[in-house]
């Protein structure tokens, strides 16, 4: 009989927050957004800056679904340039008031391109980042994400961009 005491004692502790902790995850939170930002991509020797966009849904106050986009920049030395980059994933967040800290996990396609030589790729991908709400409506955000990291290619970036919350 003692070995149960201290879960009933645990359970009888957390019962009356249990009301308060579902209740955080208020619907309030669920918003479509759009974001874009410079992107610092590296790969191999090879780094430079281009542009990213990302566009997702909040689907609860911790959960969300995006898509992200990348272009641009050629490393002047190597002549290597991401001709593009498209990647779909889920982002999972701990929101801290105005501080949002996040995690990412979902697929990449990714292609670098050298000379007249172009090198593609497809794999699971992740990252971490956070946001830090100016308004109700606006946030800026840094994020550092793995893209790739496979044989043939390795691609890691930061993006530091600006982001609106659709009503």
């Amino acid at each position: 009989m003692f070995r149960w005491l201290p879960a009933v004692l645990v359970g009888c502790l957390l019962l009356p927050n249990a009301g308060q902790i579902y209740a955080y995850d208020d619907y309030s939170e669920i918003h479509g957004y759009v974001s874009g930002g410079l992107h610092h991509w590296t790969s191999d020797d090879s780094s430079a800056e281009g542009l990213k966009i990302r566009f997702g849904q909040q689907l609860t106050s911790f959960i969300g679904a995006e898509a992200q986009f990348a272009i641009g920049g050629e490393d002047s030395e190597t002549e290597v340039s991401l001709d593009r980059l498209f990647g779909i994933y889920g982002k999972f967040g701990l929101p801290l008031g105005m501080f949002t800290p996040y995690a990412k996990l979902g697929m990449t396609s990714a292609s670098l391109k050298a000379a007249d030589e172009s090198t593609s790729e497809f794999e699971m991908s992740y990252g971490v980042g956070s946001e830090f709400n100016l308004t109700s409506r606006f946030y800026v955000d840094l994020e550092y994400m793995v893209y790739l990291d496979t044989a043939d290619l390795e691609l890691e970036g930061f993006t530091f961009g600006i982001g609106y919350k659709l009503p």
